[in-house]
């Protein structure tokens, strides 16, 4: 076998080592962006600047602030060991807790809300402390598996009331 064969060989077996990393990673970044979700692609939270707040060891989290980032948002992600006393600090109902609690332009978000969701809240602006998603059910943005129903979102400032069904 001559030198050229080789170094040609050799060349397509770097370009191949390449592109195993650079799929893998496109593979995470679309997994990341697109778990779960109401269809709402198309929905631009550009200019948006969230804060979330989670546990050390949750993955599904990591996914939801990825899906909101791939939406335009701006995420900043703060990891801290008691969720449920940030929860208790803020005011959020028990029955409408879920495993991370965000801040949008002074709004509580509590869990997978769809960005449909956070786009209305911040366009009607009600006389609310926040909305959530209570639990972590399964096809919400950031949760693995099919939705099997409609996402019932509530508002919470001294009563719960239901704010968005999606």
């Amino acid at each position: 076998m001559g030198k050229r064969s080789r170094g040609r060989r050799s060349i397509l077996r770097r370009a191949a080592l390449l592109l195993i990393p650079v799929s893998i990673l496109v593979v995470a970044v679309i997994y990341m962006a697109g778990i779960g979700g109401s269809g709402d692609r198309s929905i631009d939270l550009s200019g948006l600047s969230i804060t979330l707040y989670k546990s050390p060891a949750c993955v599904c989290c990591t996914r939801y602030a990825g899906y909101l980032s791939s939406l335009g948002a701006e995420v900043g992600v703060r990891v801290i060991d008691d969720i449920d006393g940030l929860m208790d600090k803020l005011g959020i109902p028990v029955e409408l807790r879920s495993c991370h609690v965000s801040i949008v332009e002074g709004y509580i978000v509590v869990g997978h809300v769809p960005a449909e969701a956070i786009k209305k809240l911040i366009n009607e602006k009600p006389n609310i402390k926040g909305i959530s998603l209570p639990g972590m059910p399964q096809g919400s943005p950031g949760m693995p598996g099919a939705k099997e129903g409609p996402f019932i979102i509530y508002s919470f400032d001294g009563s719960i009331k239901v704010f968005a069904v999606l």
